[in-house]
């Protein structure tokens, strides 16, 4: 499913944007009293971008979405949690979620900085997905009729089909016997016609 596609496309996302806070020298922490002058120096650098934000004297939240269907959130209270949800359904999903050490602004920025580009390789990428699967459902179609072909007068040969990742498996079973073999989208053709 495409939203495998995209969530595993986020997280990649997430931990690139994790690891550069870690490692980045001379970070500033962000702490809970903080957190109101980070929230508005970041909107007037922003002002486009409406985040939905909580202060409370426990905790601060801070949200944006990133895509249609991916929200950004931090939580801040005495350490710095972030998480990207994913909707699902009337749901928000966790995707992932990651502690940082340091102030997350200045990632979060890099990142809304090059969004519509990592927007455009997201599409990419779905549509990527989406024709492979329609690829590797055709030639699954071919691949059943040649098994057909192959095996359709052969009451003592029973034949059984199915999807196995990006390749299929076959299983032939004669009288107690049981044969397992694995057919690629490139070679089936070959593979069936030497059985």
């Amino acid at each position: 499913m495409y939203n495998d596609v995209e969530s595993d496309f986020w997280k990649d996302i997430f931990v690139h944007m994790q690891h550069k806070n870690m490692m980045r020298i001379g970070a500033e922490r962000l702490t809970l009293q903080d957190c109101p002058a980070a929230f508005e120096r970041f909107q007037l650098a922003h002002p486009e971008i409406q985040p939905e934000i909580t202060n409370s004297s426990g905790y601060c939240t801070w949200e944006i979405f990133v895509s249609d269907t991916v929200k950004l959130r931090l939580f801040i209270q005495n350490q710095i949690k972030g998480s990207f949800m994913q909707r699902n359904g009337g749901d928000l999903v966790k995707i992932a979620d990651a502690k940082f050490p340091n102030n997350p602004f200045p990632e979060i920025e890099e990142f809304l900085s090059r969004k519509n580009d990592l927007l455009r390789e997201l599409h990419s990428r779905i549509e990527a997905y989406v024709h492979e699967e329609k690829k590797q459902k055709l030639i699954g179609e071919f691949i059943k009729a040649h098994l057909i072909k192959k095996f359709g007068s052969q009451n003592e040969i029973i034949w059984s089909f199915e999807i196995c990742g990006s390749d299929f498996r076959l299983t032939l079973k004669k009288g107690t016997e049981e044969k397992i073999i694995l057919l690629s989208c490139d070679n089936y053709i070959n593979q069936i016609a030497s059985l």
